[in-house]
């Protein structure tokens, strides 16, 4: 086995190693945090956990035929992705089920479906078809610019800011995700494509005019709502509206700093009896960090930051530009997710709804993260393969010699 081989196959299973782990803290931590809760409701304690469980199952499906089909495949149906996850948010804003005043879910048999995740993966697949070609061709990527710069093209087309066709999905998508309203995953669509053109070469100074009116758009919206304004000031300052707005941030506070270096024991955390709101979907590290300590938390953290790296290694390794930006792309979408909820429960972020990658609660985001980790490790088992190959190809003419040396020998004595 050549160090190359050897080097892949060590990627594919620190990736498939960090899947596993991460899911089992997941699943005992949702356990953990919701136990109390399904006995408080006259239900078994076991409710929101075979819950999980049933969507791991339902999951895995799909998954399973994910890694064992070519990835490849997924470049032709980008598009359908795209529209179906569409069709589903118009769908939403219908004929959607209200929780907490945001209508973010399908309603399907008993079970709740939120269309919004599919997006996150939709624009990935997206944007991985859409670039592959041109850095293929090693056409320079932006941002932003003219979509046809002859002068035969009408004046529209030949305008210097005009995000690129690759942000458009993105953008209707995220539009559709604000009338929900849920800003945190609108802001994870939008993220996406942005952090894969900026991988692939776009240069982060031509963007900055236009990014300059994004955020001018974007402090707009905000303050066109005053309980948009609120959640701002309750975040600035959580201490003054400990009782209102800032009272879950202050809760997380309390539970993270109550944990300590050893935690008060898997299922010992006081913070889910009723104090700490979310305490299974967008909180959950806060209630991980409290009962697994400062040890359980590094863990945690070492295990994402063994996803990001051999992500990003196996993504360097793919021969083909689609694998590579496919890669890439969930990579980010682990990594940036994972990131944001973790400075959304430390108070570095406004709390907005972003889910901690196999350790929140969430049916429909397990199954999302399901079938991103079946492509990503579908990638990372091709490369180790197509290299396995190479080496045999190599070998051949070697082994062919020693075979013809061999046979003269032996026909000699």
């Amino acid at each position: 086995m050549t160090p190359k081989t050897k080097e892949l196959r060590l990627t594919f299973w620190m990736i498939f190693t960090a899947f596993l782990l991460l899911f089992i803290i997941g699943t005992v931590n949702i356990f953990s945090s919701t136990f109390i809760e399904d006995m408080a409701e006259g239900g078994s304690a076991y409710g929101h956990l075979i819950r999980h469980v049933l969507c791991f199952v339902i999951g895995m499906i799909p998954a399973t035929i994910v890694y064992r089909s070519d990835y490849r495949l997924w470049k032709k149906i980008a598009w359908l992705a795209v529209i179906f996850s569409a069709l589903l948010l118009v769908a939403v804003l219908g004929a959607g089920i209200v929780v907490n005043g945001a209508k973010r879910w399908l309603g399907v048999g008993g079970f709740t479906f939120q269309p919004s995740e599919v997006a996150k993966l939709a624009v990935i697949l997206f944007t991985a078809k859409y670039l592959a070609p041109l850095l293929e061709k090693h056409k320079p990527i932006a941002f932003f610019g003219p979509w046809d710069s002859s002068p035969q093209a009408p004046a529209w087309k030949r305008f210097h800011w005009l995000p690129q066709p690759v942000l458009l999905p993105a953008l209707v998508l995220a539009g559709l995700v604000i009338k929900q309203p849920d800003a945190g995953t609108a802001i994870v669509i939008m993220f996406l494509p942005f952090a894969m053109l900026w991988i692939s070469g776009a240069s982060l100074k031509q963007a900055v005019i236009p990014l300059g009116v994004f955020l001018v758009a974007a402090a707009a919206y905000t303050l066109s709502a005053p309980y948009r304004m609120d959640r701002l000031r309750a975040w600035y300052d959580p201490s003054s509206y400990a009782q209102t707005l800032g009272y879950q941030t202050m809760q997380g506070f309390i539970a993270i700093g109550s944990g300590g270096i050893m935690g008060q024991g898997i299922g010992e955390g006081i913070s889910k009896f009723s104090y700490l709101p979310e305490a299974h979907t967008d909180f959950a590290f806060a209630i991980l960090a409290q009962e697994w300590g400062l040890r359980g938390s590094i863990v945690m953290l070492v295990l994402f930051c063994i996803l990001i790296f051999f992500g990003f290694q196996c993504a360097w390794n793919t021969h083909d530009k689609f694998g590579e930006l496919l890669a890439a792309g969930i990579t980010l979408y682990f990594g940036g997710q994972g990131l944001i909820n973790l400075a959304m429960v430390c108070g570095l972020f406004p709390v907005v709804g972003v889910p901690l990658p196999f350790i929140s609660y969430g049916g429909t985001s397990l199954i999302v993260n399901l079938i991103a980790a079946a492509l990503l490790l579908n990638i990372a088992r091709r490369n180790y393969k197509t290299a396995v190959m190479a080496a045999r190809l190599r070998m051949q003419p070697h082994v062919q010699s020693m075979k013809k040396e061999t046979r003269s020998h032996f026909q000699l004595h």
